[in-house]
């Protein structure tokens, strides 16, 4: 669930994450064949895509 290359992207940094959990996402990235990043990338497409499904966001165009 890559997005293309083309497309604009930002720079995010996420501070504050407890260590444990850290570990937890990079192992499920690795479990998956998949980099931290991209493993984060797909999880929270994957969350918003559910929030604006059940309404709770509005679509993206």
């Amino acid at each position: 669930m890559s997005s293309p290359r083309s497309e604009p992207s930002k720079v995010l940094y996420v501070r504050g994450v407890p260590t444990d959990l850290a570990k937890k996402l990079k192992a499920a990235a690795a479990l998956e064949g998949q980099s931290l990043q991209a493993y984060m990338v797909k999880t929270l497409h994957a969350h918003v895509t559910d929030l604006e499904r059940k309404g709770i966001l509005p679509r993206s165009k």
